[in-house]
């Protein structure tokens, strides 16, 4: 069993007012299953609607699936009490698309990145302290960053906090969903490569949700590709990207990467030049 394991996972919404006329049913996830193994990034793309989202949603648990299991670590996550639940929790964590919602406006970047570590460990003031500086100079920031609020911080530097806050407890798992799609070309090639580090020095294991199948081969190991709520195409090897088949995964192909010769491997792409931090 990998780190991760989805079974069968089915997800099912009623829109609309039953009173009026019949709701309307929109099958987000049908029936996926995914296996995701320590150390490993797996990225999850998809068209708009595709499923992803929803998919990463049942993952912490802010939807419950009409069917299936969740098994992380070897445990199912449906089936713990609060309890275990919460002590499992600690090594899943979330980077989400908006950098700016995801933090509370009111507290200082010292308490942004203390949150975590205040809910699992008990840690005198200068230990706090001491932790969250680390973390501030591995995602790039200054140590004087601690006192700020994060209106002082452009959209790249809160997703560095936002990153910091998510490994302080050093998880096994981050679920990072469109984590880098609202930022411009630049920073997202600085915050994929923060995010390249953080894997191999804390031997993180990824599941990258996008829909910029170029941000997901810059930084995966293997892709999945959803399309209207299933997997339609899975791929174990990122150098075999211009390999895929299925239409939506040569569509989202075609968008992105100019035309290759036959048998030239792929590399980094378009304007996604590797760039030290």
């Amino acid at each position: 069993m990998g780190l991760l394991e989805l079974k069968s996972i089915k997800k099912t919404y009623f829109l609309g007012s039953s009173v009026w006329g019949k709701r309307k049913i929109v099958e987000a996830v049908k029936n996926v299953s995914l296996t995701l193994e320590e150390g490993v990034c797996l990225g999850l793309v998809g068209e708009s609607g595709s499923g992803k989202s929803t998919l990463g949603k049942i993952l912490l648990g802010l939807e419950k699936p009409d069917q299936g299991e969740v098994w992380f670590q070897g445990r199912n996550l449906y089936n713990l009490k609060a309890k275990e639940l919460k002590e499992l929790r600690r090594n899943l964590q979330v980077v989400f698309q908006d950098c700016y919602s995801a933090v509370n406006p009111r507290l200082t970047v010292g308490e942004i990145i203390a949150e975590p570590l205040r809910n699992y460990e008990r840690l005198t003031s200068a230990q706090e302290k001491k932790k969250v500086q680390e973390f501030l100079e591995i995602v790039g920031l200054c140590l004087e960053d601690i006192h700020k609020y994060p209106h002082h911080f452009s959209g790249g530097q809160l997703q560095r906090i936002n990153i910091a806050r998510a490994i302080a407890l050093k998880p096994k798992l981050i679920i990072l969903d469109e984590a880098v799609s609202a930022l411009d070309v630049l920073v997202q090639v600085q915050i994929l490569n923060l995010l390249a580090q953080l894997k191999e020095e804390f031997q993180l294991s990824y599941l990258f949700i996008s829909h910029d199948l170029q941000a997901v081969n810059y930084i995966a190991d293997r892709l999945a590709v959803m399309y209207k709520g299933e997997v339609v195409e899975r791929l174990d090897d990122m150098e075999q990207l211009e390999r895929l088949e299925h239409p939506v995964s040569k569509k989202l192909l075609s968008s992105v990467l100019p035309p290759y010769p036959s048998g030239e491997r792929l590399g980094i792409i378009n304007n996604m030049t590797k760039i030290s931090l």
